[in-house]
């Protein structure tokens, strides 16, 4: 799950261009506001879970309808649950432009304030609004919207880095993504007799002749892109299916449905449905509270609320659901985190290795109070772990070769056997030949440093986990920075975590034969620690008791449901 995209981080933020802007002209500001989102009884979301594709099959047992953008059929696929499928005839992806991001913030008077004073620097400036206002009626139930204002544009990334470079230190921020053309393209309704159907230069929405009962079934999605569990799954899905055309020129599926169904989708594609009901308490409201607090925000360029893969959270439709899961969801409805009135952004990561970390540190940006890294233990049992893995390597050394007494520690002969999967990530080893990682820092990076001599820490969280490191050659070295860009350089896929140390093995030459990888934790540790939440759970305590724990400062509060 889980990676965001917070202001201040240093790699590219993209935006949509249009979302909501003011542009300062001689003949005033022009100005156009999103219509909000206004769910009738509860939210709804927009899942993308297919992007980048040519073709996708799929099958509609009970059947669907083709609907007009007015709400009317337009095409009915009758029973017979032959397989259909949706091919790309014609694609040309967006256009984009480039902007420089000068202030981000809540508050709007501050982002119209700061206009006079960055006129000045010669570009015409604009105001971004992310986020939006989420309404349940007349009630609001969050709203997250930012104001970034910016100048530009710029036709290159390159052109607006380098008038980056010239203006002062504490004006000059991210360079921001804006869609100039829209992608175009033509869509084909493949019947399943090979006739085309039905063909569309607009986005196109099918609607579930029975929407109790009736599901999408898509086949070959495919699933952990990047990652070493890659590969293909039949998914199922209830609510709409929207095919388009994506930023990227390939077709875009889009699964909009009730945020509560998006949920019992997402907790078992996130959680062991074995876990403690309790852990799972706490992985629905934390994922609900994600949902909510990423709205606008996590795909601002995207026609779609969330992807369903761990960039944002893993969501399978129904293929996964299962009653504990479900159960969960039910149970904690409405309900989400709220640290001083707002929605937590609540993301988690499967086992810290016993302690959290910095989100700062992992995804950039200004600290946030309620996510900060804690040791994930009691009080009494913190009490006993290192307090300097940031500062000492002797400290995260011996870190790593332990088995301290934390939640997520579930090597003992008790565990439950939904918890014995973390026993190989709590704490793990991988070996590379000099010449293996050579090839693979040379294939991720494009580096070019001659024969590998060292991998060399030069900052870490309080967790251990490594923010910086030094990759040193015999004929040149490099900096890798940010957590998934370590863990993605130094392997073929991804190391388990960034919190890790690294031997060498010597050869009669003087150049390393083998670089040993030693580490603990599997995931980016912000926030919940899943397997340490399923420990306390196991303990006794309560999603309650845990959510304050991972979360320091927070609460629970429903926002929506019966009781509304």
């Amino acid at each position: 799950m889980r990676y965001s995209m917070p202001w201040g981080m240093s790699a590219v933020l993209f935006l949509l261009m249009g979302i909501w802007s003011l542009s300062f002209l001689n003949c005033g500001p022009k100005v156009r506001v999103p219509r909000p989102i206004k769910p009738k009884v509860e939210p709804t979301i927009r899942v993308g879970i297919l992007q980048n594709s040519d073709q996708i099959s799929f099958r509609c047992p009970l059947g669907f309808r083709v609907i007009d953008d007015q709400g009317a059929a337009i095409l009915s696929s009758g029973t017979s649950g032959g397989k259909w499928s949706v091919r790309v005839k014609f694609g040309q992806p967006a256009e984009m432009v480039y902007r420089i991001g000068l202030y981000a913030g809540g508050d709007m008077a501050t982002a119209l304030r700061r206009v006079d004073e960055v006129s000045a620097l010669g570009q015409q400036p604009k105001i971004i609004q992310v986020g939006q206002e989420l309404l349940l009626g007349t009630r609001v139930l969050n709203d997250n919207r930012k104001y970034w204002l910016t100048i530009g544009p710029y036709a290159t990334k390159e052109e607006a880095t380098a008038h980056r470079e010239n203006l002062p230190s504490e004006a000059a921020g991210s360079i921001i993504t804006e869609i100039s053309s829209p992608p175009l393209g033509v869509l084909d309704l493949v019947d399943p007799a090979g006739r085309v159907a039905f063909s569309s230069g607009e986005p196109f929405v099918l609607e579930l002749n029975d929407p109790e009962e009736g599901l999408f079934t898509l086949f070959e999605i495919p699933v952990g892109r990047g990652f070493w569990w890659e590969r293909q799954e039949d998914r199922s899905y209830r609510g709409k299916m929207e095919f388009r055309m994506g930023n990227d020129g390939k077709m875009l599926v889009v699964n909009e449905l009730d945020l509560e169904d998006y949920l019992k989708g997402v907790l078992p594609s996130e959680m062991n449905p074995g876990f403690p009901s309790a852990a799972l308490r706490a992985q629905a409201i934390a994922a609900r509270s994600y949902t909510i607090a990423k709205l606008g925000i996590q795909h601002p360029l995207d026609p779609f609320d969330l992807c369903a893969n761990v960039h944002c959270q893993a969501y399978s439709g129904t293929t996964k659901e299962h009653p504990t899961t479900s159960q969960a969801v039910e149970e904690t409805r409405g309900h989400v985190l709220l640290y001083q009135g707002e929605v937590c952004a609540t993301v988690y990561s499967a086992v810290c290795g016993g302690h959290t970390e910095n989100t700062e540190n992992v995804w950039g940006g200004q600290p946030q109070a309620y996510l900060v890294g804690v040791p994930d233990a009691s009080p009494e049992e913190s009490a006993t772990l290192p307090k300097n893995l940031s500062s000492n390597e002797e400290a995260v050394r011996r870190w790593v070769t332990s088995t301290p007494p934390v939640f997520c520690n579930h090597l003992s002969e008790e565990t439950p056997s939904a918890l014995h999967y973390a026993r190989k990530h709590f704490r793990w080893s991988v070996n590379y030949s000099r010449q293996e990682l050579e090839e693979i820092l040379a294939q991720k990076t494009r580096e070019k440093i001659g024969n590998l001599l060292d991998i060399i820490p030069i900052s870490r969280g309080p967790s251990g986990r490594l923010i910086k490191v030094k990759i040193v050659g015999d004929a040149g070295h490099f900096m890798v920075e940010q957590e998934l860009n370590i863990r993605r350089a130094l392997s073929p896929s991804h190391l388990r975590s960034a919190c890790f140390v690294v031997d060498r093995e010597m050869g009669f030459d003087g150049l390393p034969t083998t670089f040993v990888f030693r580490g603990a934790g599997w995931g980016h540790g912000v926030g919940m620690c899943q397997c340490g939440a399923a420990g306390m759970a196991f303990r006794g305590m309560d999603h309650r008791q845990i959510l304050s724990h991972y979360f320091q400062g927070t609460e629970v509060a429903k926002i929506y449901g019966v009781l509304f």
